[in-house]
């Protein structure tokens, strides 16, 4: 009787006295806030793109990320969609502490300024209207485009933020973590906008694929250097870190972040630079989706290799 009751204390506090890997974002129902954070990252990016662009429909297209499926995904995640006003002030003080509370609101302020930035922008492209009433509405466009812009560059970053104050999982707990976040998301963005340009021919590819090769080197740098302050800052970041590199994430981190999400859409961008522009379309068409699946592959692994660090200051401290 006492051994089973030894044995019993030991399974039930087994958390204590080591590190465990979190499964509630990740696995099950959790996929949906990989997924609904993904498409954050991914609206962000097209939108701002497409904000310094001036491409209509890659705003259009990035805003339809975040409100077809960022924000859905979430609130079905959340439980009680139709409750998900209770998380937004003035209904709630809870964004005082919560990042979530405070992502909830961002986006939605962000849907409500984009959408009349892209109205006012059609009006002002299609020359719907004219003399004072123009000014106005030029004047109008400029502060939405100003006030969107922020709250798509928040929505986009209070992910990392919400990991990075998780101090439990020290693989999170670092301000470099939203950076990496905001840096992939843009760099997303410039894929997605090479897309559509293929499609309306209002942006310049070439300009694109030049800010696209040097969005990709710093993402590697930020990776590398992501890992190395994993590898120094604590035992329970350490072993998330070498479960990325040789554990049962590896294979994520090796096919869908470096090979996929870097090594080929960076080297086919060089390629397309000695080739004749006919020649150009198919590449990028592979180098787009395997920018896209890089996307994926980053928040997945991240999420996955999330490991709590012991109770016991002596397991791993």
């Amino acid at each position: 009787m006492k051994a089973r009751t030894s044995r019993q204390w030991i399974v039930t506090h087994e958390w204590m006295v080591k590190p465990m890997r979190q499964r509630e974002w990740i696995e099950k129902k959790g996929l949906l806030v990989w997924l609904a954070e993904v498409f954050s990252a991914l609206g962000m990016g097209l939108y701002l793109v497409g904000l310094f662009a001036e491409s209509w429909w890659a705003t259009v297209i990035g805003w339809a990320f975040i409100v077809l499926f960022k924000l859905p995904l979430h609130l079905i995640y959340l439980g009680r969609p139709l409750r998900f006003w209770r998380a937004i002030p003035p209904f709630t003080k809870a964004w005082k502490t919560s990042w979530l509370a405070r992502g909830m609101f961002f986006s939605i302020v962000f849907v409500a300024a984009g959408f009349v930035q892209i109205v006012l922008t059609y009006v002002i492209h299609q020359e719907l209207v004219s003399g004072g009433a123009l000014d106005v509405i030029t004047v109008l466009n400029w502060i939405a485009v100003i006030v969107a812009g922020v709250f798509i560059l928040l929505t986009g970053v209070y992910c990392g933020f919400a990991m990075s104050y998780c101090k439990s999982v020290p693989f999170w707990n670092t301000g470099l973590l939203p950076v990496v976040f905001v840096i992939m998301g843009l760099a997303d963005g410039l894929a997605l906008m090479m897309g559509v340009s293929m499609v309306t021919s209002d942006v310049d590819i070439t300009t694109l694929e030049s800010w696209s090769r040097i969005m990709l080197v710093i993402n590697a740098l930020l990776i590398v250097a992501y890992l190395i302050q994993a590898y120094r800052r604590h035992s329970a970041a350490e072993l998330a870190a070498r479960d990325l590199l040789k554990g049962h994430t590896a294979w994520v981190f090796w096919i869908g972040i470096v090979a996929l999400g870097i090594v080929t859409p960076l080297a086919i961008s060089i390629v397309t630079m000695f080739l004749p522009e006919e020649d150009v379309a198919q590449l990028l068409i592979v180098a787009i989706i395997c920018h896209t699946i890089g996307a994926f592959a980053l928040k997945y692994s991240v999420l996955k290799v999330g490991i709590y660090r012991s109770v016991l200051p002596k397991v791993g401290a």
